[in-house]
């Protein structure tokens, strides 16, 4: 028993010496560190911004189009047999659905929005549309409304007779889809303002150009959502189909779009709310309606008006948002009823539309012959220009220096010197940087190349300045974005009751179209880059706070339990478990900031806000080369922000994941922004 005891007495004499892990804070100060004594050599040694004798008359070729497009315009098969063709059809049927609104009078078109509203999305829903309707009336807005919800209804019949057909293709073909991905990730990646300039080169100013723009930039939700409805449908569902001896088409048109439904009705709601957010773009190539409105009133500053029509299309997007969210929420709910429930009583659904039918038909006999008036009675509108301005006049007597004093520190102490900083380094070291940082975020040594490479073609397109103007805007405007989101975003997920208080002002903030934010930030703070910063802060948080929140909820209840378990406090779960494993979702968020940061920061141009949305706004009138570029250059910032944005997300480690490296890997969708979409299908209530 000696020996035993001795070691026992060795081991009682041994002092234990706790070895505290090294600080992560400490590797980050020597980064930080090493970047500034970088960045400061390579201002002090080489000369900044890009060098001419690299910079390429890259407007030249596109000018030369130009040229060649006014010439030949008449004569030219291409546009004498298609383009004008198309031109003039697209133009005739916008025309006629104006003229046949107009006719069904102000009392029958509400009549009939509120009756197909109730019959397919319930009474509720007729309410909010008639009121909608009838508060679009007495604002002074009816005619601009109803040429603004021409267009909408439109481009999204197009973007939905295109769209479905093709994403169920896409679920159909792999191979397709590869090839779709890079085109989608594109049209959702780059700011609508920059393709507009080679439609208005091919269409001139007017609808056709507006009509198309809109449907580009509403298409790829109808794609892709109607693709993962079709994709997600279980495989059991398709076998018994199949093994009762179903055909290809048969199992496609009997379960799998039934059971996509959900999917495809999501993709038809965000197709009418992106061509909503368009409204206000598509008036720069000349289409009227509530957008020409607010361009209008924006460019000569009357905030009144501004605000009158950006109320108009908030309403306009409401109403369509809440009614088509409801058609597709309540068919999911009631699948294969045959019942209208309307005030307690429940009807027929034939006989719910064939009393709707008759109502319509009444309401529309009653204005034309009854009423004889087309238009809302003027003699109802309210004006509320005059108490707007007379409101912002006193604000700014008010609170003027307050917003003049944060305007100047905003410019003095954010975006000048950040600007010059971009612009003091050499071209090489800012293109080292993106190259850098795409290391760090996925340790692919083909997104680096790239990304380098899209960075110094900008330079080389002759938009190094203004680029980086742009890029210091983006990056103020993300930096104070993430510290608001975020931790609004942790308070949320922590407090039912602060997620029920935030919900609704995060359903208007992200139902209303990106434009409308300039107004009331040019109200107090005057026109340049500052409104455009603070516009693009407020329309990118609800992406931020929404997705931390529904990343730290996400959390395994199993994993939340086993840390209380070891007796970590609320504070350590959070800090050690929830926002390590919400990290996807949370940078996911991340993304989605800084490309609504981006898509504001280039529209802001037209309240002076400069950079590459100045240049395609310039292009758009008379220099089409310049604005052609321009918008080519929005393309590769745009990518290069969201592929490396897009692969800080990616979970389990930092490499991009094989099967993304397909056709289009460094445009194509990331495993993270896939998440994104198979979240927001998850959220849609199930069948009842």
């Amino acid at each position: 028993m000696a020996v035993p005891l001795r070691e026992a007495q060795r081991v009682t004499d041994l002092t234990v010496v706790p070895h505290a892990p090294a600080s992560p804070w400490r590797r980050r100060a020597v980064w930080i560190a090493g970047t500034v004594a970088v960045l400061a050599l390579g201002m002090i040694l080489f000369s900044g911004g890009f060098p001419e004798s690299l910079v390429v008359d890259a407007a030249k070729p596109f000018n030369a189009f130009g040229d060649w497009v006014i010439t030949h315009q008449r004569t030219n098969p291409l546009f004498v047999d298609f383009l004008v063709p198309l031109k003039n059809g697209i133009n005739s049927i916008v025309d006629q659905l104006q003229l046949l609104l107009a006719r069904m009078t102000w009392l029958g078109v509400t009549v009939t929005v509120a009756a197909i509203a109730g019959v397919l999305a319930g009474w509720k829903m007729a309410i909010l549309a008639a009121a909608g309707f009838v508060a679009l009336g007495l604002l002074g807005l009816w005619a601009d409304s109803l040429i603004t919800l021409t267009l909408v209804l439109v481009s999204v019949g197009v973007a939905l007779v295109i769209g479905i057909p093709v994403g169920i293709l896409s679920a159909r073909h792999a191979r397709l889809e590869q090839v779709l991905r890079p085109v989608l990730d594109a049209m959702q990646t780059v700011p609508a303002f920059a393709y507009l300039v080679p439609l208005v080169l091919l269409f001139s100013i007017g609808t056709t150009s507006a009509m198309i723009a809109t449907v580009i930039f509403a298409l790829p939700p109808a794609i892709r959502l109607t693709s993962l409805g079709i994709r997600s449908v279980p495989e059991t569902s398709v076998e018994v189909g199949s093994s009762f001896g179903a055909t290809s088409g048969q199992v496609l048109r009997k379960v799998q779009l039934p059971l996509a439904k959900p999917s495809i009705m999501l993709g038809v709601n965000q197709t009418i709310m992106m061509a909503l957010g368009i409204i206000v773009i598509a008036a720069t190539v000349g289409y009227p309606g509530l957008g020409l409105n607010v361009y209008q009133a924006l460019q000569s500053l009357n905030v009144g008006a501004a605000l009158t029509a950006g109320i108009g299309i908030v309403i306009l997007a409401i109403v369509l948002d809440r009614v088509s969210y409801a058609w597709s929420r309540r068919d999911r709910t009631r699948r294969g009823s045959t019942t209208i429930h309307l005030f307690g009583f429940s009807v027929s659904r034939r006989v719910g539309v064939a009393v709707a039918a008759a109502v319509i038909v009444a309401a529309i006999l009653i204005g034309r012959e009854v009423l004889r008036q087309e238009n809302f009675p003027e003699g109802w509108a309210i004006s509320i220009e005059d108490p707007v301005n007379t409101v912002v006049s006193w604000i700014t007597r008010t609170i003027g220096g307050v917003t003049g004093a944060i305007t100047d520190a905003a410019v003095k102490y954010g975006l000048d010197p950040l600007r010059s900083l971009l612009l003091g380094l050499p071209w090489w070291m800012v293109c080292g940087g993106a190259a850098l940082a795409a290391w760090a975020a996925s340790r692919s040594i083909a997104l680096s190349i790239v990304s380098f490479l899209c960075i110094a073609a900008i330079g080389v397109l002759g938009m190094w300045d203004i680029a980086m103007d742009t890029l210091s805007q983006v990056i103020v405007a993300v930096i104070l974005c993430v510290a608001i989101a975020v931790p609004v975003g942790i308070w949320s997920s922590q407090s039912d009751r602060v997620q029920r208080a935030l919900r609704p002002f995060l359903d208007v903030m992200q139902t209303m179209p990106q434009f409308v934010y300039l107004v009331p930030v040019v109200a107090l703070f005057g026109v340049g880059r500052v409104p455009g910063v603070i516009a693009a802060l407020v329309y990118a948080l609800p992406p931020g706070i929404r997705l931390t929140d529904l990343g730290i909820r996400g959390v395994s209840a199993d994993r939340v339990e086993a840390a209380v378990a070891f007796g970590a406090t609320k504070n350590q779960v959070l800090r050690k478990v929830q926002l390590p494993l919400a990290r996807p979702s949370i940078l996911l968020g991340v993304n989605q900031t800084i490309m609504m940061v981006l898509s504001v920061v280039i529209i802001a141009a037209l309240i002076g806000g400069g950079g590459l949305g100045l240049a395609v706004l310039q292009g758009l009138s008379h220099d089409h080369g310049r604005g052609m570029v321009a918008g080519i250059c929005i393309l590769l910032l745009a990518i290069v922000i969201d592929r490396i944005t897009q692969a800080m997300g990616q979970p389990s480690g930092r490499k991009v994941a094989k099967r993304d490296r397909t056709v289009g890997w460094f445009f194509g969708t990331s495993r993270m922004r896939r998440t994104a979409v198979l979240q927001g299908v998850s959220q849609i209530p199930t069948e009842e």
